[in-house]
């Protein structure tokens, strides 16, 4: 069973097609990414799967349980996990308080943003520190964060509920050319110890390709490629449409 299947999504906005008959699936341990021009309906996609946008029609699957137009709190309890292109936390609080707050969020206890959480969830948020690499942060609050230690702390936050699925929206972005790898050999961690299935828009080419094991390519709401990222290099329609832009790039520099 897929952890997460998309069938026949679409969705409009006025008379502008965003999405139109999207279908995929995403098994468990799997890397996905989502890629495609500006305005090919990623964003959109990915609001649609998370709760954040009602599709007009098809259906959204996770573990086989139908999520379709459920809140962005429900798809959550359903062990979905997002990161954001332009990171959430609490900039008031340390690094251990923010991923605290999360975890009691994801047990169900009640607390207010302003309480502190002494050492409640305190060993869990340290183990989730660990995995992302900020154990000599633990006290830093958010605010005294570089960006790419921000996105470490979003990821952390991100994986308190224990998600099966993992959507991440341009998780590198905004980030140092020498930092992106890193973040994303994180996810490659997450992916091979907890099975996390991962769905990612990307910008970067490098981390698409270096990263994942399976690319979707969308362009004007459709899906006009889908395969190993060997497959998707050579797709004469993808480089015409998207990877194009690219190969020029590279041969300026």
């Amino acid at each position: 069973m897929s952890v997460l299947a998309v069938e026949n999504l679409s969705k409009a906005f006025g008379g502008v097609q965003a999405v139109g008959g999207v279908s995929f699936a995403v098994a468990s341990g799997e890397r996905v990414a989502l890629i495609g021009p500006n305005g090919a309906g990623k964003t959109t996609l990915f609001n649609c799967i998370n709760g954040q946008l009602r599709p007009d029609g098809g259906r959204i699957r996770m573990s086989g349980q139908d999520v379709t137009g459920k809140t962005p709190h429900r798809i959550w309890r359903h062990g979905v996990g997002r990161t954001f292109q332009i990171t959430a936390t609490f900039t008031s609080m340390t690094v251990a308080e923010n991923i605290q707050v999360a975890l009691a969020s994801a047990d169900g206890a009640a607390t207010g943003l302003g309480r502190r959480l002494g050492t409640r969830y305190r060993a869990e948020a340290e183990a989730l520190i660990d995995l992302v690499g900020l154990a000599s942060r633990t006290e830093n609050s958010a605010a005294e964060l570089p960006y790419g230690d921000l996105k470490r702390l979003e990821l952390a936050v991100a994986m308190t509920n224990d998600p099966s699925l993992l959507l991440m929206d341009e998780p590198t972005a905004g980030m140092a050319a020498d930092a992106r790898g890193g973040m994303m050999d994180l996810v490659d961690v997450m992916v091979a110890e907890r099975g996390v299935a991962v769905l990612f828009t990307e910008h970067d080419m490098d981390v698409v390709f270096g990263h994942a094991d399976r690319v979707i390519v969308l362009d004007r709401g459709q899906v006009i490629a889908e395969g190993t990222p060997d497959e998707i290099r050579a797709d004469a329609r993808v480089r015409a449409v998207y990877l194009g832009t690219f190969d020029a790039q590279e041969a300026a520099v």
